[in-house]
């Protein structure tokens, strides 16, 4: 089975490969790596009721192109690296089954030298688990709880450079897949381990191929504000049951460092329809005033943004503020959003977006939600 899925992941390889030899097609800058990932999977919460195997294995391929300072965003983000990875993992055992995961991502540059380069590696997409919970088939299997589910990918590696066209690349890795809560159960996978592969680049670009900024990377205005609402849909208490909606809302300052990066601190408020209605089933609140408040969280955050031209990804950082949030999992809370902004409104310095959002407490996820906001900057 494992020589078999080698094998498949090398034709795919040549086949994306295949038309890279006609270099007059392809773009400077284009490569294409191919990469093994060891590893294991951590054992991240005691609820978790199975043994993690003690190797994970698989491989990725990945179709990437690097920036030259074509928009001044580029040159100004030290040029990073933009692609899409298409990764499979084999969990360790016939209970976990196999990882099949597809997503972009970007590499962001830390160093580089003549012959050296290294990278901080962010991406998130779709990914598919062979298996799941099963409460008759896989009783002991409560960390995924379906199929369909999110993947997201951090990264640390260096790359070396054997000839122009040939690089070679390895790091550390950590992949989590988790359906946010959208079916229970829902502890989440989380993979660590090391990487080791090779990266063919047909057309490398030059040191005069670069680009430098035209504009300085400083904003225009330094402080606005924003504001957002999203949605999310959780199942709980009862595998297979209903999904009960999270209605979740935000305002916050910002201040813009440059027109790369900038910091928000502000409010959130989330009103969680499932916890109002376990409340009223369970009788543990009197009233529909008390039930209402149970149901309610307000979070006090900060977050950082790193801006990618109309994209952006945001880390932000929060705790819950009052006593009255009821199942509250823990203090402290952590999301990542990707947002996509359309231009400026004309006249106006507002911009709207759109917004995914992925909310953890550690490394446990508790919703993935989807909504839009405004800025004002």
């Amino acid at each position: 089975m494992m020589r078999r899925s080698f094998c498949n992941w090398v034709l795919i390889f040549l086949s994306l490969a295949l038309p890279l030899t006609v270099q007059g097609q392809v773009r400077k800058g284009v490569g294409l790596t191919l990469a093994n990932h060891t590893g294991s999977i951590l054992k991240h919460s005691s609820e978790l009721t199975f043994t993690p195997p003690p190797v994970t294995s698989g491989l990725e391929v990945s179709l990437t192109r690097r920036s030259y300072g074509k928009k001044d965003w580029e040159a100004w983000t030290n040029y990073p690296v933009f692609g899409i990875n298409a990764i499979w993992l084999n969990l360790g055992s016939m209970q976990l089954g196999h990882a099949f995961a597809i997503y972009p991502f970007v590499d962001v540059p830390l160093f580089q030298r003549e012959s050296w380069r290294a990278y901080a590696q962010i991406g998130s997409g779709l990914a598919w688990l062979t298996e799941h919970y099963d409460r008759i088939h896989n009783p002991l299997y409560n960390a995924i709880g379906s199929n369909l589910n999110n993947s997201a990918a951090v990264r640390f590696h260096a790359d070396y450079r054997i000839t122009p066209q040939w690089w070679l690349t390895g790091g550390f890795s950590f992949t989590h897949f988790s359906n946010g809560q959208a079916q229970a159960p829902n502890y989440g996978i989380n993979v660590v381990g090391g990487m080791i592969g090779a990266q063919w680049i047909p057309k490398p670009l030059d040191k005069s191929d670069f680009l430098p900024p035209r504009e300085p990377n400083i904003p225009n205005k330094r402080w606005g504000i924003s504001a957002n609402m999203n949605l999310a849909f959780r199942e709980y208490f009862a595998f297979g049951g209903p999904r009960y909606p999270v209605y979740i809302g935000g305002i916050s300052g910002l201040y813009q460092f440059s027109r790369t990066n900038r910091f928000y601190a502000g409010l959130e408020y989330e009103f969680n329809k499932g916890i109002y209605t376990f409340s009223k089933l369970n009788w543990e609140f009197e009233g529909d005033n008390a039930r209402r408040w149970a149901a309610s969280r307000l979070m006090v955050f900060i977050a950082d943004e790193f801006m990618f031209g109309n994209w952006s990804m945001m880390i932000q950082a929060g705790t819950y503020v009052g006593n009255f949030g009821f199942l509250i999992p823990f203090p402290v809370y952590n999301k990542l959003a990707l947002r996509y902004y359309l231009p400026y409104v004309a006249k106006t310095r507002s911009r709207v977006f759109g917004v995914l959002t992925l909310k953890s407490h550690i490394i446990t996820a508790e919703y993935i939600s989807l909504g839009m906001g405004v800025t004002f900057d």
